[in-house]
């Protein structure tokens, strides 16, 4: 039986059923309703750009090593606590500073202001009282036997012309023949050359030659010795140096106290070497009674006791080798006390009185008018530069 295979024809839809469903899609439609389109509000960029804020946090470590390291870092924060809190030498007021550096000597003073520059500021700024301490307490002996001689710069102007005289310098050439092995001769331009002033320079000059030379005595070795006639380099450098070393003690009284205090030194040295005891001799006694606690005091207090006193000057290195204990300008007495020649001010100004009445009067009319022509020029140039300072102002 064959079977009909082509598809069915397509039932056309009536139309009452398509009115149908439009009333019913009219009944039931779903109105929805027409909204708006709303408008954004434009922000502001303080609005938009807040602040951020970091809220991240390390995070907790647990280890032996971080226990270890946060230890360590403890140990340095204490470390560094410890060391701002201490207290500063330099925080202490002034006068209490002054005197802690009396205690101490010339050289150690100067050691100290080489450590910092603020310890150097203070020490040139105090100069004067620290070392005016340091010889009262330690060297006020050795000051009075070796006085300082004045600078020229220091002395009136009225002394001047006697002092620069021919006749007077022709005087001082004894000085010149004398020592010029060994001491420098002052300066007329530089130093006074009263004989107050003379002498002091020529015993400055000394002590520090005398302590050049304590190598060669402690070690019994000969110091060389200069031909009559000559003046080898060496010896002029040495000269040269030794006359600067009192030029600045003039100025600073802390090489002042320097040079005193090695004299003492030397004196202490040289007491200790001849009494040094020798197999198959008596033990001599120590010049002044000199103990070893004297010694380590570091003071000129035992030499007030009894002894010899110095009156030669020692006029050749020579002489150096036979010196125990130069300590000219001062005899004993019969009450048992040593007695000091008066010092400057006071023999100073005696000693250029005399130099004014004595070689003053004996000038040339011809180097009278030249000397007062040059003081009336230099008089005119001190107030032309005074005249200008004020006008400035």
């Amino acid at each position: 039986m064959a079977t009909d295979t082509t598809p069915q024809a397509q039932q056309p839809v009536a139309k009452s059923d398509i009115n149908f469903a439009a009333a019913l899609r009219a009944q039931y439609a779903i109105e929805t309703p027409k909204l708006q389109r709303r408008r954004h509000k434009k922000l502001t960029r303080e609005e938009t750009e807040q602040p951020l804020v970091d809220e991240t946090a390390a995070l907790t470590l647990h280890s032996k090593k971080t226990k270890r390291q946060q230890k360590q870092q403890h140990r340095r924060e204490q470390k560094a606590a410890s060391k701002s809190s201490s207290a500063n030498l330099l925080d202490l007021p002034a006068e209490i500073l002054s005197e802690v550096f009396s205690y101490l000597t010339a050289s150690d003073t100067f050691r100290i202001a080489r450590t910092s520059h603020d310890l150097r500021d203070f020490v040139h700024t105090n100069e004067k009282t620290i070392a005016k301490d340091i010889i009262q307490r330690r060297y006020w002996i050795l000051h009075r036997c070796f006085p300082l001689p004045v600078p020229f710069k220091d002395v009136p102007e009225d002394f001047h012309a006697g002092l620069l005289s021919e006749k007077r310098q022709d005087l001082l050439n004894i000085h010149r023949k004398s020592y010029h092995q060994h001491i420098e001769m002052v300066d007329p331009q530089r130093v006074c050359t009263c004989m107050t002033c003379v002498f002091a320079w020529n015993n400055l000059c000394l002590l520090v030659d005398l302590h050049h030379w304590q190598k060669n005595l402690a070690n019994r070795e000969p110091i060389p010795m200069i031909p009559r006639g000559t003046n080898p380099q060496w010896n002029q450098d040495l000269l040269t140096k030794n006359a600067e070393m009192v030029r600045r003690a003039m100025e600073h009284p802390l090489y002042y106290a320097v040079i005193l205090e090695n004299h003492l030194s030397t004196i202490t040295a040289t007491i200790l070497r001849f009494a040094k005891w020798k197999k198959g001799t008596t033990a001599k006694p120590r010049l002044y009674h000199m103990t070893d606690w004297d010694v380590a005091k570091g003071t000129d207090a035992f030499l007030e006791r009894s002894g010899p006193p110095s009156y030669d000057f020692p006029f050749h290195r020579d002489n150096y080798y036979s010196i125990e204990a130069y300590l000219p300008n001062r005899k004993f007495g019969n009450d048992g006390k040593w007695h000091y020649y008066p010092l400057a001010p006071s023999q100073h100004e005696k000693d250029l009185h005399w130099v004014k009445s004595s070689f003053y009067a004996t000038m040339s009319s011809e180097e009278r008018r030249t000397r007062a022509l040059a003081s009336l020029k230099d008089h005119n140039i001190r107030w032309s530069q005074y005249l200008e300072r004020v006008q400035k102002v």
